[in-house]
């Protein structure tokens, strides 16, 4: 009877150790989202003066974001950090050093998208990695 709970338990404990791994999700290590990324950020919803669309230039260092944006009479910076699965944590848009839009998104591979939110609009970033 031990035999034949072994011979029959056996592949089925395998195949369920198979099926677990397969389904652990690969992760990114800070750096990979490191380099330059060019894009834009518009206003979806807001009071007359939000920005339509500007560009927005990032480049990303260790899991740090750093970039400017500029929108129709104003400069902003852009800061925060990229987790290991390409979230954003602490990202804001500032204007004269002082935060301007909280800024959410993904980073993947060679692509990253939000959103953005002020005081009173809001909006979507997009942006695209350079070539290496």
């Amino acid at each position: 009877m031990r035999r034949r709970w072994r011979a029959v338990n056996l592949p089925l404990c395998f195949f369920l150790l198979v099926a677990c791994s397969a389904d652990v999700p690969t992760s990114h290590s800070a750096a990979a989202f490191n380099g330059r990324w060019v894009g834009f950020f518009e206003s979806s919803l807001g009071l007359l003066g939000c920005p339509t669309r500007a560009p927005l230039l990032v480049i990303v260092a260790q899991g740090r974001i750093d970039g400017d944006a500029e929108a129709e009479s104003f400069a902003m910076s852009v800061g925060g950090v990229v987790e290991p699965d390409g979230a954003i944590r602490d990202g804001v848009f500032r204007r004269d050093a002082r935060a301007a839009a909280i800024m959410t998104g993904t980073f993947l591979d060679n692509g990253a998208a939000g959103r953005w939110q002020g005081a009173f609009c809001k909006g979507v970033w997009s942006l695209r990695r350079v070539a290496r």
